[in-house]
């Protein structure tokens, strides 16, 4: 079995037992706050609790010292224990990133990736979400980065689906047809 199916089952035994008692968004937000504080300065956290090099003992007393700093649902809290104990802490950053992903999913929700030339303004921005919901028939959250190359317009990824609506897509489209354009002599 795949690593990314381990973490599914993980995230999805986690955000089930998370349901029952009415409590998903809570346990999403700290699975955030932990994986942010155990990736802080450095990783150094998240290092010791993965490496083999330590025993499990002195593995457990790193996570008690970051769960004392951290006031976590005691769901929350044992999960990270049993993923420690279990070996399997390698793998947490993916059981955060598919808690997140089955919550989107059971609220409705869709995260969409866009990549943008400029800063999108709030209309622009008001503008792509409506037709990316209307698109996907769920709520959007947009994640909008600018990179400045794509020269104007945007690529939004939904899931594993990307629309390109790129200036510099067009322009090596054209250049392409420029390339493969069949030249037809004058008479």
């Amino acid at each position: 079995m795949g690593d990314r199916n381990i973490a599914r089952r993980y995230a999805a035994a986690f955000m089930d037992l998370l349901q029952g008692e009415g409590q998903a968004a809570a346990g999403v937000a700290d699975l955030n706050d932990a994986l942010a504080a155990l990736q802080g300065e450095g990783g150094a956290a998240f290092q010791a609790l993965s490496a083999p090099l330590f025993t499990l003992d002195e593995r457990r007393r790193v996570l008690d010292a970051v769960l004392e700093r951290l006031s976590l649902q005691p769901l929350s809290a044992n999960l990270l224990r049993l993923v420690l104990d279990k070996g399997r802490m390698v793998l947490f950053p993916d059981i955060v990133e598919e808690c997140l992903a089955i919550a989107d999913e059971r609220a409705g929700r869709v995260r969409v990736a866009v990549d943008a030339a400029e800063p999108l303004t709030p209309q622009l921005e008001i503008e792509v979400r409506v037709a990316l919901e209307q698109l996907t028939g769920r709520s959007v959250i947009l994640d909008t980065k600018v990179v400045p190359e794509l020269l104007g317009g945007i690529i939004a990824r939904v899931g594993g689906k990307v629309y390109d609506a790129s200036l510099r897509t067009r322009l090596s489209e054209i250049k392409h047809q420029l390339i493969h354009a069949r030249v037809v002599p004058e008479a």
